[in-house]
């Protein structure tokens, strides 16, 4: 039975369609034009504001690290040469351990393979001064690490062209060569 009163909603939606037929930045499109233009903007914010499901896969996130050491890439070494000495001497700052230097091995390679922190080779090579002990080690020479109780170098001791070079490493953090 058809109503001789005619709805309200089909009154809205029929000023909604024509709503846009008066804008006139709009002018030169047709009136088709102008109410695709519209729904798909509604679409696309529609799409944008739509709630999304939650990932299928836990998102890992980084711990937070407020240390101050850098990570290193990882690098593979044959540590077969290289030997530690199982009788380590203490001393009032600290523990000796004595490494030898694999052919082709650098100081920092040394402190990597041993997961000593690299930072302290660059803050010794600093003040490495004459003859750069540091940077000259041979195949097989022995080099001297001292490290506390909490793991902390506090001392190197390498044989130089004039003798044994050491270098302690100071309250501030830094190192200094004593011979």
């Amino acid at each position: 039975m058809a109503s001789d009163h005619p709805s309200r909603v089909p009154a809205a939606l029929q000023r909604a369609w024509h709503l846009l037929d008066d804008v006139r930045w709009m002018d030169p499109l047709p009136a088709l034009h102008r109410r695709g233009i519209v729904i798909a903007l509604l679409v696309l914010l529609l799409a944008f504001l739509w709630p999304s499901s939650t990932p299928q896969y836990p998102v890992e996130r980084p711990a937070d690290n407020t240390g101050k050491e850098v990570p290193m890439q990882a690098e593979i070494y044959n540590n077969n040469n290289q030997q530690q000495n199982t009788s380590p001497k203490t001393d009032s700052q600290g523990e000796w351990r004595t490494y030898s230097v694999a052919s082709g091995q650098t100081l920092a390679q040394l402190f990597r393979d041993n997961n000593l922190p690299v930072n302290d080779v660059f803050a010794m090579a600093r003040v490495e001064g004459d003859g750069q002990p540091l940077s000259a080690l041979q195949n097989g020479q022995q080099v001297k690490i001292r490290q506390n109780a909490q793991g902390v170098v506090t001392g190197l001791t390498v044989d130089g062209s004039n003798g044994p070079v050491l270098f302690t490493r100071q309250p501030d953090g830094s190192f200094i060569r004593a011979q």
